[in-house]
């Protein structure tokens, strides 16, 4: 098995974990999510590797497949973490309590971070597939923002490690 192959695999895992968590969120609540602009665009870019892929040089295919597989374990031990606390909540007004434990105790938005690290080593095998990433950063510092005017309703703060990323 090839490290593309991997990758490939542990995409259409990112793909099957995103369905998921969208089936499993109320219609009313998936209204209230927000989504990359032009979505079809970063759709269309994120499935390039699929068909057409670089050769990339010595090991650094595996290190792309190892970074997805670490991003993929990290959003779904944050989607856990959330779902035990019941405050899992795709849109930016609903969790019922803030986290700061587990891994946000560093993060302010881990599964945020994981999805990016998936998305990054995934467009390693296309590039242009990195305009994708681009967007779902922009729609992320979107979400965040909402995320913080929530919070500052509960007289809430938490940064984490990650919070540069979101400014």
């Amino acid at each position: 098995m090839t490290a593309l192959t991997v990758s490939r695999v542990l995409f259409v895992c990112l793909l099957i974990n995103e369905a998921v968590v969208l089936a499993r969120t109320p219609p009313e609540e998936r209204k209230r999510v927000i989504m990359p602009r032009a979505m079809p665009l970063p759709v269309l870019l994120l499935l390039a590797p699929f068909f057409f892929a670089l050769e990339l040089p010595g090991g650094w295919g595996w290190w792309a497949a190892f970074v997805q597989a670490l991003g993929l374990g990290m959003e779904i031990a944050g989607e856990l973490q959330l779902a035990r606390a019941q405050s899992f909540s795709m849109s930016a007004n609903l969790p019922a309590q803030p986290q700061t434990t587990g891994l946000y105790r560093r993060l302010e938005n881990p599964i945020y971070v994981a999805i990016l690290l998936q998305l990054l080593a995934w467009a390693a095998w296309m590039p242009v597939a990195f305009i994708a990433v681009a967007m779902q950063l922009e729609s992320f510092r979107r979400m965040v923002r909402e995320e913080r005017k929530y919070l500052a309703r509960l007289a809430v703060s938490h940064r984490g490690a990650d919070s540069f990323l979101w400014n």
